[in-house]
């Protein structure tokens, strides 16, 4: 346990932040899952609507349209950890537990 403690304050001194992804159960049954960095719940969700109109625009809009939203949801954990994260790092975290 104490192995554990030491490798987080080495993650922390270089700058990393704790990444956890849980599910959650809506009442209506409906399932979600969240992000949290640090304890922090992140505040992102794709309005799925609108992604499906753009989509019904043309099977070119598509990769624009995934590309917005990449662009965007790491644009929002970077404000987050407070310095500039890549879909790959994001991707890495999920892993790792750590960004």
């Amino acid at each position: 346990m104490e192995q554990d403690s030491k490798v987080e304050e080495q993650l922390r001194e270089l700058g990393k932040a704790k990444f956890e992804t849980k599910i959650f159960m809506h009442p209506n049954g409906n399932m979600e899952r969240k992000i949290f960095i640090d304890g922090i719940m992140l505040d992102y969700s794709v309005d799925v609507t609108a992604y499906v109109d753009a989509l019904k625009m043309g099977p070119e809009y598509e990769a624009a349209v995934k590309a917005d939203i990449v662009r965007h949801f790491t644009s929002c954990v970077s404000d987050m950890v407070g310095r500039k994260v890549t879909y790959e790092e994001v991707f890495n975290a999920t892993k790792t537990g750590w960004i």
